[in-house]
């Protein structure tokens, strides 16, 4: 993508003033950023995500404006808009749905009222706008309209609290994506004081790992045991590979376990496995496998089927193995034997630090 597309984007970003011209944006980076996927995934990638990000904190600043103009004023408080999922990671495709939150500073009593309210009808408006302008809701519901995910920052950390004292499937699950959670607009101290929080409770809870061990390996590598890449069995999906659940999230899932086993705050892909070879956590060669993988992984989720339902942009994550050159073909399922070995690092890695952990009278951790 050239310097100069990206810096006419900003501009219309800028002078943006209705939806109807988000729309029009997103369609452009599609128009734009579609034709280089097979120049250099890393910085095609990089590029996408560069842009969503520049689209999403433009629909925020004329959400602000437009209750400006409204008489709702400013801002009561500092707050972030926070993305996760991944948005978080910086690994959106060109068909990512919305996964965000929002965190406010805690308000004085006389203003509590006014930031709820404020901060509610912020939260709609973002989610109005950028489902105008493409990106589906999350089915989860993880959005910045749920109240569970729009709070101040002290509801944010006895929530936590409450999760981690509560490791039930949900809870568990929520508090990874918390691990990829990323300031996009508003106050970075916010967003670090959350993530510090988030931190802290873990560090104190090293148990907590054996339940997240658990919904990381949820999701399986599908490669069977004779190499053959395992593909949907019925349905309209019958004969297609799902690349998203059967490659991608097993090795996303699986490198941020090893990076919160590790204590480190990383939260893209890439940069998690960096730190892990920077900090000599296991053999570069090793890393240099999974980042290989991780890697194919990313190219190949882009070119899964896509559609266009009205104008959201959406994607089952499905792809067509038979439409693969021999090539992608071959590299698809190193990267699933990689994915593998991964997962058998990751149980390996969480079953030593559990067993160090003191256990209570009657077994329980």
């Amino acid at each position: 993508m050239e310097h100069s597309w990206m810096e006419r984007f900003d501009v219309s970003i800028y002078n943006a003033v209705s939806t109807e011209q988000l729309r029009g944006l997103r369609d452009r980076m599609h128009f734009e950023l579609r034709p280089s996927l097979f120049d250099d995934v890393i910085v095609w990638n990089t590029s996408v995500n560069a842009a969503h990000d520049r689209l999403i904190a433009g629909t925020i600043a004329l959400a602000e404006q437009t209750l400006r103009l409204e008489g709702f004023g400013v801002p009561p408080v500092p707050y972030a808009f926070l993305v996760v999922g991944s948005a978080g990671r910086m690994e959106q495709t060109l068909w990512s749905d919305q996964d965000n939150a929002l965190v406010y500073a805690q308000p004085p009593e006389h203003l509590a009222e006014q930031a709820s309210v404020y901060f509610r009808m912020l939260s709609e408006r973002v989610h109005g706008w950028l489902q105008s302008a493409g990106y589906p809701p999350c089915p989860g519901n993880v959005l910045c309209t749920n109240t569970l995910w729009r709070q101040p920052l002290s509801g944010w950390t006895n929530m936590l609290e409450q999760w981690l004292d509560d490791p039930e499937w949900e809870n568990v699950r929520y508090l990874l994506m918390i691990a990829d959670l990323r300031c996009l607009y508003g106050s970075a101290e916010l967003a670090g004081e959350l993530r510090s929080a988030f931190r802290s409770m873990l560090a104190e809870r090293p148990a907590m790992l054996e339940h997240m061990l658990q919904n990381t390996l949820f999701h399986k590598i599908t490669i069977g045991v004779l190499g053959n890449i395992i593909t949907e069995r019925y349905g309209e999906d019958a004969g297609a590979f799902d690349v998203k659940y059967g490659a991608y999230i097993p090795l996303v899932n699986g490198i941020r376990l090893l990076t919160l086993a590790a204590g480190l705050t990383e939260t893209s892909t890439l940069e998690r496995l960096n730190r892990l070879d920077a900090e000599g956590a296991y053999p570069s060669a090793e890393i240099g496998r999974w980042r290989e993988a991780f890697t194919v992984a990313l190219e190949l989720r882009s070119l899964a089927q896509h559609d266009k339902e009205g104008h959201l942009y959406t994607t089952r994550g499905m792809l067509d193995p038979e439409a693969l050159s021999k090539s992608n073909k071959r590299r698809l399922k190193q990267c699933l034997r990689t994915g593998i070995e991964l997962q058998q690092t990751v149980r390996k890695t969480v079953e030593r630090i559990v067993e160090r952990v003191p256990r209570k009278r009657g077994g329980s951790a």
